[in-house]
């Protein structure tokens, strides 16, 4: 139950959630004839949902949490006991196949074997669980490492967690248990410093290795400020970001 709440709850505070609760409240102000404060709430309405789905404004609230990871070489990176790949790229299993759906995530998997096959650790250590009845993330992610060259020895598994403080929680664990301090952390740059946060609230040396970075260079047109619904899904997207890094300063205080 709890972690339907603390999935649920922030749906009412993303772009699209919020705008569908001033809408409803709108309406019972119309019904209650109170016709001036419904039409300021739907005009919000119009602004959030207009502005959110913008590129403009999802590049520049990507860019926020970005910035602060820039890019590093694989060569600059220093050797550590194991690499951490946090999940979040797969989509499951495609019926019939038995292959593994991935999603634009991917570019954590493909740098953690980047990562991996350069000699930075000699363990790979795949982080992530799944709903019940479903193939844990880090199985998916041991199916694709192994189509890339990664041998199965060097992969370790966490398969339980359902969210990022999870995700350190009990790789800190399995990595305690074979006495290993530290890590390179994979995972999208827009993630990052809530995923090193919580990692380093478990004791270990972290080295944040970013990867599938949002904003990438491209030509600025009249179209950046027009709504698209991947722009609103990145806007949601940086939000989110910053609600779980809220939660998480909150929990470790």
């Amino acid at each position: 139950m709890g972690y339907l709440l603390t999935k649920l709850l922030p749906l009412f505070v993303y772009p699209l959630g919020l705008s569908l609760v001033l809408v409803l409240t709108a309406w019972l102000l119309l019904w209650q004839d109170r016709k001036r404060p419904a039409r300021v709430l739907l005009a919000m309405v119009v602004v959030i949902l207009w502005v959110s789905s913008t590129p403009r404004f999802s590049n520049w609230i990507a860019g926020t949490l970005e910035s602060e990871y820039p890019p590093l070489s694989v060569d600059s990176l220093p050797n550590a006991g194991a690499i951490v790949l946090l999940g979040g790229m797969t989509h499951g299993i495609v019926p019939g196949t038995g292959d593994v759906d991935l999603s634009e995530e991917v570019d954590r998997l493909l740098h953690a074997a980047a990562l991996y096959r350069a000699g930075r650790a000699p363990l790979l250590l795949l982080a992530g669980g799944n709903a019940k009845g479903y193939e844990p993330e880090a199985v998916s992610m041991r199916r694709v490492l192994t189509t890339l060259g990664v041998p199965g020895k060097a992969m370790l598994l966490e398969a339980r967690s359902r969210n990022t403080r999870q995700n350190a929680k009990y790789s800190a664990q399995i990595l305690r248990q074979r006495g290993i301090n530290r890590v390179i952390l994979v995972t999208s740059a827009y993630h990052m410093g809530r995923a090193l946060f919580e990692f380093r609230q478990q004791g270990l040396t972290v080295y944040p290795a970013a990867t599938d970075y949002q904003v990438v260079e491209g030509p600025k047109t009249i179209l950046d400020w027009l709504p698209q619904a991947a722009a609103l899904e990145g806007t949601t997207k940086s939000i989110k970001e910053y609600l779980g890094r809220i939660v998480g300063y909150i929990l470790a205080w």
